[in-house]
């Protein structure tokens, strides 16, 4: 059996002897043999070498150095052995080993700085005063961006009181590297060798090189540690005038405006907090603007307050008109800010005058697209502008110029606005100059035409009761507008306001053999009724009858059997007319207006006729059917439903009414059916005209389309507003 079998055996052995597996009352951790390593570890002791004779000495000398030699031929690079290893022997007082270690560190590695500042110090220990100039010099030529080695070069010619080289080195300094470091301490140089002048030198020549907010704060508090309040004030203009807007905060406008103030320039403090907010975005500014309410508190009076509440919100426009100078709601709110405080302040002319500053500002803007939309919100600017110089600022003339301005521009755009010389017709009124208002009319009505001006025209001719000027004024408006209803209305209305019976008469006969005019219903209908408000019934039956022979509109049949039933009280008559226009709606299948012209009749029989009558026009009343069509869109049939009539006094639809009351006898079943499901009682039978579907097939589905109007919505007698529109439409069937 060879050897490691028998050890894996007694290893076998061993573990079987193990009978107890619970764990230990003490757990051995990682940190516990780490313990117990470290404190089982032998600690060398330093000896201490007493050296008895110079043998000795130069013997452990000669250790030392193999030791360190040793070291830096292993880590040729590690720079604080050298380190190490000159500070050893300049204990040793062998300053010539000890450069030459050092110079040989330099050869590794000339850019470390801790390298050069030990080299420097043990000169500098030692009172080799020109060895330590000598590596001043060479260090700041080797690594003249370190502003240390110029610090302690300067420093060191400033201890030796040799002021000349220190400020040459500071020169040499700011030369090669322009920062804030250089010049500070070049400034602190000086101001210890009092050369207050030269330090205002530096400082200027700093704030010209870097224009940063805090060299303007050192110059500025040097400058009042020396109570040079002009200098000071010229430091804050010049950093406003270097330092571009976006890097100016609110903290330098406050430490200016708290300068000001305490030195009791109150007025240049209140212009710097103004100026101050409108540079500014908003969103930037609100310590500075509470700090200016607080100012104008202790030193304001009531209208400079309100004057600064009032110019956070002025700002506030002004940003917005920077980004969108076109968007005339802006000016228009911007405006109106101002003169609801006019009256609030008690030196207006200041007011009116930034009010007129703003209107010819905001006039200076003209629409870029020609867009009506735009251009009539420019135009009511100038309206506001006028009106502003007439009622707020009273000044008369410079209102009459903002009208013959906005004229001015108008007549060089390809639309114009009558509003305007109607404004300015008015303008002219209020001073008292008719002569002007008729020229601007007369011009407006040769460039414009417009039914307006006409309308205005008239009616301030007819005020100051030129008769003859008026008519001619109607007659130059018919003839502008010789197929526009309402010019010849104006014209027969205004002859009947001076009892001219006759001369309307003659217009109104004129107007209705027009074959283009539009509206001629309108013409009709107040010609009828001129006559009826003359009493002049006869004349206004032949009107009807002449309109009957033109259109057979069903609202002139009914419009006829009123004015019959009302002022000559024939029923029979009415009743004819009314008859005549439902046998040509029967005709021309017109369902919904015979509807109309049936119910009518329905209400004169319950007003006048018999319970014959009545029940024997109720039996005329049609039925309302919901009925289906298809109709093609685009490669689509669309089902439509819609509603039409049945009047039982059609023969054609007999089998229609049959139809219909099986339908509703079916349906009285079925509800009965219904409730007797439920165990209720049997209802009353519903009465009236029921809405019954009735699905019938394609083929029969073409019948009238009615607009579902079931004939209560009647029309009021008097209104023949629409009686004339199928005039040629009429005609043309005829024909």
């Amino acid at each position: 059996m060879s050897a490691l079998d028998m050890g894996k055996k007694h290893v076998v052995q061993i573990f079987k002897k193990v009978k107890n597996k619970s764990a230990a009352d003490v757990q051995i951790t990682a940190e516990q043999l780490i313990n117990e390593a470290l404190d089982l570890e032998e600690v060398e002791r330093k000896v201490n070498y007493n050296l008895i004779d110079e043998d000795e000495l130069n013997e452990y000398k000669l250790t030392k150095r193999k030791e360190f030699e040793d070291k830096i031929r292993k880590r040729r690079y590690l720079i604080s052995t050298y380190i190490k290893y000159g500070l050893w022997e300049i204990k040793q007082n062998d300053i010539k080993r000890c450069r030459s270690i050092f110079e040989r560190a330099l050869n590794i590695d000339y850019t470390n700085k801790n390298l050069w500042l030990k080299y420097i110090e043990i000169e500098l220990t030692q009172k080799n005063i020109n060895s330590a100039r000598n590596l001043l010099e060479r260090v700041v030529l080797l690594l003249p961006l370190e502003n240390i080695f110029w610090k302690k070069y300067a420093h060191l010619e400033e201890i030796l009181n040799n002021f000349v080289n220190a400020r040459n080195i500071y020169e040499r300094w700011i030369k090669w590297k322009i920062d804030e470091t250089s010049f500070l301490c070049y400034i602190n140089f000086e101001e210890r060798c009092n050369e207050i002048n030269r330090c205002r030198e530096i400082f200027e020549r700093l704030i010209v090189s870097i224009p940063k907010l805090d060299c303007f704060y050192k110059c500025i508090k040097f400058e009042r540690k020396y109570k040079n309040i002009k200098r000071a004030r010229a430091c804050f203009e010049k950093c406003i005038e270097l330092i571009p807007g976006k890097f100016l905060d609110e903290n330098f406008f406050i430490h200016f405006c708290n300068f000001e103030e305490s030195n009791n320039e109150y007025d240049r403090c209140k212009k710097i907090y103004i100026e101050a907010l409108k540079r500014l975005p908003r969103d930037r500014c609100n310590i500075l603007y509470k700090n200016f309410l607080q100012f104008q508190k202790k030193y304001s009076d009531q209208e400079e307050l309100h004057e600064t509440l009032l110019l956070k919100e002025r700002i506030s426009y002004e940003e917005e008109l920077k980004l969108h100078k076109n968007d005339y709601d802006i000016w228009f709110n911007y405006i109106k800010l101002e003169e609801n405080n006019l009256y609030k302040m008690i030196s207006k002319d200041k007011t009116l005058i930034r009010i007129r500053e703003l209107y010819e500002r905001a006039i200076s803007v003209v629409p870029l697209v020609a867009n009506k939309k735009c251009w009539k919100r420019y135009i009511y600017l100038w309206i506001n502008y006028a009106i502003f110089e007439e009622l707020y600022a009273e000044n008369i003339e410079r209102a009459r110029k903002v009208y013959i301005n906005i004229l001015k521009i108008m007549h060089k755009q390809f639309f114009t606005f009558k509003k305007i010389y109607i404004l300015y017709a008015n303008f002219e009124i209020r001073q008292l100059d008719v002569q002007k208002v008729r020229q601007i009319y007369d011009h407006a009505i040769e460039h414009v035409k417009k039914e307006k001006l006409f309308k205005e025209y008239c009616d301030l001719e007819l005020r100051l009761g030129n008769v003859k000027q008026c008519r001619a004024l109607y007659a130059r408006y018919v003839e502008a507008f010789p197929f526009n209803s309402t010019a010849w209305i104006s014209m027969i209305n205004f002859e009947l306001s001076l009892d001219e019976v006759e001369r309307a008469r003659q217009i109104a006969e004129i107007a209705i053999h027009l074959d283009d005019m539009k509206l001629p219903e309108l013409i009709w209908k107040n010609y009828i009724d001129m006559e009826i408000n003359l009493q002049e019934y006869d004349k206004a039956k032949q009107l009807y009858e002449r309109l009957l022979n033109i259109t057979q509109h069903y609202k002139v049949y009914r419009s006829y059997a009123e004015f019959q039933y009302i002022y000559f009280d024939d029923i029979e008559k009415c009743r004819e007319i009314l008859e005549s226009g439902i046998d040509f709606c029967k005709k021309s299948e017109q369902s919904n207006e015979r509807c109309i012209l049936l119910n009518f009749l329905l209400e004169i029989e319950k007003d006048y006729g018999d319970k014959e009558m009545i029940e024997k026009t109720i039996k005329r009343m049609p039925k309302k059917v919901k009925k289906r069509r298809i109709i093609k869109k685009d490669d689509d049939e669309i089902v439509e439903e819609f509603i039409t009539y049945v009047f039982p006094d059609d023969g054609n639809h007999s089998q229609n009414m049959k139809i219909f009351q099986k339908a509703m006898e079916w349906k009285k079943k079925m509800e009965q059916l219904e409730k007797e499901k439920k165990g209720e009682g049997v209802g009353e039978s519903q009465e009236g005209n029921g809405a019954v579907i009735e699905d019938r097939d394609r083929d029969n589905g073409s019948g009238d389309d009615g607009s579902g109007d079931d004939g209560s919505g009647d029309d009021s007698g008097g209104d023949l507003a629409e009686s004339v529109r199928s005039i040629r439409r009429v005609g043309e069937n005829k024909d």
